[in-house]
């Protein structure tokens, strides 16, 4: 029964995004012109999809769930999600069932949980220190910066990004959460960014992996998120209508 509590614990996925405000003055200006970027990116309404695959294996039980969903943020902040598929266990769950948990995302998402507060989000700079790396195996024009956190909670983490310092675009972000699922002791987190959208360089892949252990019972388990078919809207109605329109899928 444990073993199979540490694989569901993996279902419960962070989002990526948050909200964008003003960036304290201590930040490496590379930071604080990717926050910028991104800031100004992401303005608007933008809906777009989210394909979500896990496979978990803990002793002999096995776990595996695929969900499909649309999200719509404002502004960069996530608002809303709605779920169109999960498949679980080679099973496919009933529309209530699908119900609680988008409730319970939404919920989340209300409260300001529910995902990662990026170290490139103008909203949480303060929230983390930063070094340049001065030696990087990276390309010309690309600059590595490390960040960490006083906050030790399951929003924040350490680790690596890599900037375009021509463009201001994050290229990846690799790093580890402090706070894991129940029962995992490890785990890592990598974020690659694309171009989403004319003028918009998002995340479109986020790839975990953890590993843990239950009495005498190791686990394992890895889960891929895909963003794609993005949207983008000037207009607040118009976005909120097109994404309503996946309400009755």
């Amino acid at each position: 029964m444990r073993a199979r509590a540490f694989l569901c614990l993996l279902s419960f996925l962070s989002l990526g995004g948050g909200a964008f405000a003003s960036a304290p003055p201590v930040v490496p200006a590379v930071v604080t012109f990717a926050a910028q970027t991104a800031a100004m990116e992401n303005a608007g309404v933008i809906v777009h999809e989210r394909h979500i695959a896990i496979s978990a294996q803990a002793g002999p039980v096995h776990f595996s769930q695929e969900n499909d969903a649309v999200l719509l943020m404002t502004d960069g902040t996530y608002r809303h999600i709605h779920f169109t598929r999960i498949l679980e266990n080679g099973h496919l769950k009933s529309i209530d069932q699908m119900a609680k948990t988008e409730d319970a995302s939404n919920d989340a998402l209300a409260r300001g949980n529910g995902y990662f507060k990026q170290p490139f989000d103008r909203r949480y700079l303060s929230d983390y220190a930063y070094e340049e790396e001065a030696a990087c195996d990276c390309k010309t024009g690309q600059v590595a910066v490390r960040f960490t956190s006083a906050l030790r909670d399951e929003q924040h983490g350490s680790g690596q990004m890599i900037v375009d310092a021509s463009s201001g675009h994050v290229l990846s972000l690799m790093y580890t959460p402090f706070v894991f699922p129940d029962h995992a002791s490890a785990g890592s987190v990598t974020e690659t960014f694309g171009q989403a959208l004319p003028g918009l360089w998002t995340i479109v892949r986020i790839d975990r992996t953890y590993s843990g252990r239950v009495l005498l019972v190791t686990g394992r388990g890895n889960v891929s998120e895909v963003l794609d078919h993005f949207h983008r809207f000037s207009d607040p109605d118009a976005g909120l209508a097109f994404y309503r329109t996946a309400l009755l899928q």
